[in-house]
């Protein structure tokens, strides 16, 4: 499954060669430090673990919830989708991202993030997104603002991580709200 975000850079599966890349982007603090789930350091172990999870999760289920973000040279560089969902169970999901730190500022991960968005509401049967960010990260915050995404909040004191305890911004986006911006999806 491979979906076209531009110039080369697509969505696509978890690959059970993606190891090396996840284990040198997520050891940056840079993505650990604003993903409080993700192990640090991040191991081979968890590596493995996660790339097994998510290949078992394509085959059992026939429908990807968790995409790759690749560089025309078909690199991981980061990674989109709603890790928790279970199909079919319900209405909503938490849409979470990350990006390696070489290509961030270039309206990459707005432009994946509204692929994975039309892609979730036609696919997934999703009428709501929702994400959360940790105050401090505006970079975050922007690329939900830039998908239409509404502040729906404010979680005081409410997530800690290794680095303290930090306010948490709740944001969410309802089906149709996306508007045509969004309307992308290139398999």
């Amino acid at each position: 499954m491979e979906f076209r975000v531009r110039n080369g850079f697509c969505l696509t599966s978890i690959r059970s060669g993606d190891r090396a890349a996840y284990l040198e982007h997520l050891n940056d603090r840079s993505i650990s430090d604003s993903i409080p789930a993700l192990p640090y350091p991040y191991t081979a172990a968890a590596a493995d673990g996660w790339i097994q999870h998510r290949l078992e999760f394509l085959t059992t289920y026939g429908k990807e919830i968790s995409f790759a973000l690749r560089n025309p040279t078909e690199d991981l560089i980061g990674s989109v989708g709603v890790d928790d969902f279970r199909l079919g169970q319900t209405h909503r999901a938490e849409v979470g991202y990350w990006l390696a730190t070489a290509y961030r500022g270039q309206n990459l991960m707005s432009d994946a993030l509204g692929v994975f968005v039309s892609y979730a509401f036609d696919h997934l049967e999703l009428t709501r997104l929702t994400a959360h960010t940790l105050a401090f990260n505006v970079p975050s915050a922007k690329v939900l603002e830039k998908n239409k995404f509404k502040h729906e909040g404010c979680l005081r004191h409410h997530t800690q991580t290794r680095n303290g305890i930090f306010d948490t911004l709740v944001w969410g986006l309802l089906k149709g709200e996306e508007g045509d911006r969004l309307n992308t999806l290139n398999p």
